[in-house]
């Protein structure tokens, strides 16, 4: 019809050859969402075709759809039953915990989480759509009963006082462990159990979980293993009781605490009055040993006087043997000092004695080489410096006198000149002869 309008309106306006392409868009955007289809990341689609043929597309992006029918599933699906409503819109399933019955008839609430894995395989996945036809009959039709029959099979394991306090813990690991692998395979045992209300013992037939030759649970066939799913991650918060659990659980622990109360006091009296006799005897221990300790710091205190006044009569006698040292010392330096001067007076002498001695012995040497010499030559050299001593010292003296008179009267002046010539030869001949001396030169040639 629409295609229809579109050609006449075309067709009106005399647009014919923009009509054909127009059509054929508006056909191919109508026909699209029939034959391709688009698998969001987080997702896994199951496609059943026109010929009854199924496949699963994994992957995020487009794949063929061909006019086939599809459904569309998490990869993960969420169990919310926590106390609080979740947030966005995440958890596909969502309430607010699950009613339990314990051991003892009590009620109670287990409140947490709980997140599966969808198989990865085609074949289990295509098995698992066959049997569930949709993402909402999965989380309803499987995961919701086993993870609800798993938390009442784990409370139906103990009673309500245990989930309160000793076993919160092993009620965790419990639940989930029947969860992931089966609910567990249990037996009666009968065991002895104390009547709340009388207070006696009574003898009970209990569920407990049967094990195996190697003492590990038994679980039997899970729906969630057969079809591939897997725990992805589980946890519980702090579980909720019914008033009346809570009031029994409340009263029997004021009870106990009562009881704990007395026999503490009862306790703790006792302790006193042995604290009293023990403190008494310390008391007397302590005076005791406190006039010991008088006794010990009178001791060390005149120990310590003694060894005080020891002390300095030690130090008196060291100062007297040090001042008799040094006194001592003293005098042997005096001594050294007066034998080092007789040394050096008996060295000086001993000097003095070799010095004139050498003295005498160099006269005598130079004595004995004189006349040696005066012997060998007559005393010729002394002789001669003599002898030009005293003609020195007449030529001196005779230079002095004016032998030639500046004014003659009567003569000629040759006569004084002559007269200066016979004294100096008087007088050099006297010389001589004083002297013993010849200056006549020997004749050496023997004839």
């Amino acid at each position: 019809m629409i295609v229809r309008k579109i050609a006449g309106m075309l067709r009106v306006g005399g647009m014919m050859r923009v009509a054909i392409p127009v059509m054929l868009l508006v056909a191919t955007l109508m026909i699209a969402p029939m034959m391709v289809g688009v698998n969001d990341a987080g997702q896994r689609t199951v496609v059943q075709y026109l010929n009854g043929t199924m496949t699963v597309k994994f992957d995020a992006g487009w794949y063929p759809k061909l006019a086939g029918k599809t459904i569309e599933y998490n990869d993960f699906i969420t169990f919310d039953f926590d106390r609080s409503k979740a947030e966005g819109g995440v958890a596909t399933l969502d309430q607010a915990g699950i009613s339990v019955r314990y051991q003892d008839g009590g009620m109670g609430t287990v409140f947490g989480k709980a997140r599966f894995a969808l198989p990865n395989d085609e074949q289990t996945m295509l098995e698992l759509n066959k049997a569930f036809r949709s993402h909402s009959g999965l989380a309803n039709k499987l995961i919701k009963p086993v993870t609800e029959e798993a938390m009442n099979l784990t409370a139906g394991l103990m009673r309500s006082e245990e989930a309160y306090a000793t076993k919160r813990a092993i009620f965790t690991q419990l639940a989930k462990s029947q969860v992931n692998k089966g609910k567990f395979e249990t037996k009666l045992e009968t065991t002895s159990i104390k009547d709340e209300a009388t207070g006696k013992t009574v003898w009970k037939e209990v569920p407990i979980i049967a094990l195996d030759k190697n003492k590990m649970p038994i679980h039997i066939s899970s729906d969630l293993v057969d079809f591939g799913l897997s725990l992805a991650s589980f946890q519980l918060n702090d579980p909720g009781f019914e008033k009346s659990t809570m009031k029994q659980i409340s009263d029997k622990r004021d009870a106990t605490m009562a009881i704990i109360t007395a026999k503490a006091n009862a306790e703790r009296a006792k302790q006193e009055a042995i604290t009293a006799e023990e403190k008494g005897k310390a008391n007397v221990m302590t005076a005791k040993y406190e006039q010991e300790v008088e006794k010990e710091k009178a001791v060390v205190v005149a120990e310590r006087e003694r060894k005080v006044a020891v002390i300095a009569a030690n130090r008196k006698v060291e100062v007297a043997e040090q001042a008799k040292l040094e006194a001592l010392v003293v005098a042997e330096r005096k001594v050294a000092v007066a034998e080092q001067a007789k040394l050096e007076a008996e060295q000086k002498k001993l000097m003095a004695k070799e010095y004139k001695q050498e003295q005498i012995l160099r006269g005598e040497g130079d004595g004995a080489y004189k006349r040696l010499v005066m012997q060998a030559d007559g005393a010729l050299e002394q002789k001669l410096d003599a002898y030009i001593q005293v003609q020195n010292a007449y030529a001196k003296e005779f230079g002095k006198q004016k032998w030639v008179p500046e004014i003659q009267m009567g003569s000629s002046g040759s006569e004084g000149g002559n007269e200066a010539a016979n004294l100096i030869n008087l007088l050099s001949a006297k010389a001589l002869t004083d002297l013993g001396l010849d200056l006549k030169v020997p004749n050496m040639v023997k004839q």
